[in-house]
This record gives C-alpha cells, sequence and structure tokens, in this order.
C-alpha cells in the first residue's frame, strides 16, 4: 500500500479512507469525474475497475493513484460472478471506512460485495439516469425494481445535478437519502494554449484560417454523433472547414465509414478516447454537443470553460445556472424542439443556424472571461471535492 498523500496541511489520516469501484476507466464524463475527485479529495484512495482500464486509468497511475483493473468485460453471465470474490478479496485487503460506486455495473455488483465484505458505509454516485434510459439501457420494470433493491442496501446516493435528483424522487427514492454534489471541473487545466492549438491542428492538417468543429463523448447512439455527422456533412463541403470527433465506443467504426459514404472523410477526424482533452480544445473554434439526453453535460461546460463558443441540444448544468451565458447558443433557440415529436426533422437546420450565427459575431474570448467566473463559482472542482469529503466525514461521524 502507497504511503499516505496530504492535502495541504491536513493529514490524510484523519480523513475517511474510500474504495471507488466503478465499471471501466477508458473514457467518459463519470470516469474523468472520478479521476478529478480522487485528485482532489483529501483522504486516501484506492480504485477498482470492473472492466479495463484504458487513458482515464493511465492518467491516474501517472498521478500516484492506486488503480486496480478485475478485467471482467469479457465475461458473460454467470461468469459476472467471479466480480464478489473478486471485490470481497480488494475490499477486505483496504478494510475502507467507505465504498463509492459509480455506473451501473458498479452498483449491480459493488454494493453486494461491500455489504458482504462488512463495510458500514455505501455510497453511489448516480451519473447516467435519464428518463427512459440508464447508460443507454431501456429503463425495464425489472431494471427499475433491481436498481431500487441496491439503493436501499446503500447509505445515501449522490446525484450529479438537480435533474438526476428529480429523476431519482420520481422513482419514489427518499430526498433524504440524496444529495446533490454537481460535478466538479478543474478549469485551471483547460486553460488555453496557443502551442498546444497550434500541434493540434497540424495533426488535423488545417491552416489557421480553417473552421474546426468538435463534439466529445462516448461514440454510443445517445450522444446522436451519427445524427450530427449527416446534419454537417453538406455544410463542411462547402467551406474551408472540418469536424472532429473525440471519444470512444461501439459507433466508431460506422462512424468512420458513414463520413467516407458522405464524401467528407478527409474532412472528418475520428480520434478516439485522447488523455489531452484541454489540448485538443485549444484546437477547435467551436464545440457540439447534439445529445438530448444528459445528466448534466460535462462536454459542454468543459469546453465553455476553455474559452470555446458551444452548441448544444441538452445541458442540466447550464439550465441550473442563474443567467445564461454570451457562449452558450441552445439549439432550441434556432428552432430545435427539443423533446417534440419533430426533434429529428428541426435538429439539422437548427445546428447549421447557430454555427452560422456562432461564425457570424465577433471571436470568442479564449480566455473565458465572459463565462469562467460563473462557471469556477458554480462547477469548480475543489468546491465538488470538498462535497463529497464532507459527505465523507457525516456518514462515517
Amino acid at each position: 500500500m502507497t504511503a499516505p498523500r496530504t492535502a495541504g496541511t491536513v493529514p490524510v489520516t484523519d480523513h475517511p479512507s474510500v474504495v471507488h469501484i466503478i465499471t471501466a476507466l477508458g473514457t467518459g464524463g463519470a470516469e474523468r469525474q472520478l479521476e478529478s475527485l480522487v485528485t482532489h479529495s483529501a483522504g486516501r484512495s484506492r480504485t477498482i475497475a470492473l472492466y479495463d482500464g484504458g487513458v482515464v486509468a493511465d492518467a491516474m497511475r501517472a498521478a500516484g493513484h492506486r488503480v486496480d483493473e478485475l478485467g471482467l468485460g469479457s465475461r458473460t453471465g454467470v461468469r459476472k460472478l467471479l466480480a464478489v470474490p473478486a471485490l470481497l478479496r480488494l475490499i477486505r485487503e483496504d478494510r475502507p471506512d467507505i465504498v463509492h460506486v459509480h455506473l451501473l455495473a458498479a452498483q449491480l455488483w459493488g454494493i453486494p460485495s461491500a455489504r458482504l465484505a462488512g463495510v458500514r458505509h455505501v455510497l453511489s454516485s448516480e451519473h447516467s439516469l435519464m428518463d427512459t434510459t440508464i447508460e443507454s439501457r431501456p429503463l425495464t420494470p425489472m431494471l427499475r425494481r433491481v436498481y431500487r433493491v441496491l439503493e436501499r442496501l446503500t447509505s445515501h446516493t449522490v446525484a450529479v445535478s438537480e435533474t438526476t435528483r428529480s429523476r431519482l424522487l420520481r422513482w419514489g427514492i427518499r430526498s433524504d437519502r440524496i444529495s446533490v454534489v454537481d460535478n466538479g471541473i478543474d478549469f485551471d487545466r483547460l486553460a488555453f494554449s496557443a502551442a498546444d492549438r497550434e500541434i493540434a491542428r497540424g495533426a488535423w492538417g488545417v491552416g489557421p484560417g480553417t473552421t474546426v468543429v468538435g463534439a466529445v463523448g462516448r461514440l454510443e447512439p445517445v450522444k446522436r454523433f451519427p445524427a450530427l455527422l449527416d446534419a454537417l456533412a453538406p455544410w463542411l463541403r462547402t467551406g474551408d472547414r472540418h469536424l472532429v470527433l473525440v471519444g470512444d465506443g461501439p459507433l466508431k467504426a460506422a462512424l468512420i465509414e458513414r463520413a467516407a459514404a458522405l464524401g467528407v472523410a478527409d474532412l472528418v477526424h475520428v480520434l478516439g478516447a485522447r488523455p489531452d482533452i484541454p489540448a485538443l480544445l485549444s484546437g477547435l473554434d467551436i464545440l457540439i454537443s447534439p445529445s438530448r439526453d444528459e445528466t448534466f453535460g460535462m462536454a459542454v461546460v468543459e469546453a465553455l470553460g476553455a474559452g470555446l463558443p458551444v452548441v448544444y441540444a441538452q445541458c442540466p448544468a447550464l439550465d441550473e445556472l442563474s443567467a445564461p451565458l454570451p457562449t452558450a447558443h441552445p439549439l432550441a433557440r434556432y428552432g430545435m424542439t427539443v423533446g417534440s415529436p419533430d426533434a429529428d426533422t428541426t435538429e439539422g437546420p437548427a445546428i447549421i443556424a447557430a454555427l452560422t450565427a456562432v461564425l457570424a459575431a465577433p471571436a470568442a474570448d479564449r480566455s473565458g472571461t465572459a463565462t469562467l467566473p460563473t462557471l469556477r463559482d458554480a462547477y469548480g472542482i475543489d468546491r465538488a471535492a470538498a462535497s463529497i469529503d464532507a459527505l465523507y466525514r457525516k456518514l462515517t461521524g
């Protein structure tokens, strides 16, 4: 076991020890949020990924954090039950004060394992609960029942936004068993870098006058990147414009094939999972988020923090701010009827109208001075980590 770290002048031994359990550590908002919380928390922690690691796991290890990977992603059916003895061994080895689970598979296997291991305090963070799906799975009656049973086995649930809390309440989960701790973002890491911009754009083969639109997220149906590609293809062909997609997932090969079929393969860059998101944001001119089903909208908030104008379909984090941000452009403003039956037909024209409006406006101030004070106050990582640490201390008394 590594020697206890310290946070400022407060010894880590004064804080509860935590074992985090998460499905995987390849890419995604929940995974990067866990990385940020572990990095900024005052206490000692260990992270267990049920499936595989990846860029997030690599970054956590490089920063000196302990990460274990169980490699259970290839297991099917009852063979996934092997997660329980593996988790029991690691939890008992660490003897934490708290087990903190993230995402559905970790909830399914981590909560019972923590209880079997005798852990008194089990916390669950809800990152991905939508109105009709959870992590792209339909919310069937059986899944709802399983989720409610697991919730009763926990000590408390963290909702990553007020929107998520509202969804949990509609399921009948008691309000006193839910705390809202908004996702936290390390805005200092997102500061614009002219050097990073030059390197990124050089890798994409674009010059100073090229407009580069980017999207960041899992390449899964819920993020709606195929619809974005279809909408942007004619627009990309009519000017010096490129599209960059950052993320990994089951749609990666299909997106590459679709770009070729649309005749824009040379204008679309599908990068896969990347550890250097801040540097890539420096290379963009606009970020677009076509997803209509979000619990927070981390990619949108990060891009705004990096000084980018953003076009988006849904972002609960921005909805919950007291005032709109000047560089945030909701597609509803441009004619998309989000949540209505004709959303598919209005989305494409709204995207083009929004991008046209952004490009016609004065160039964005990449220092982020128009948005950073508001975003830091609401969603700074120090505030989120302190709130989680306070919840840990409250749970353990």
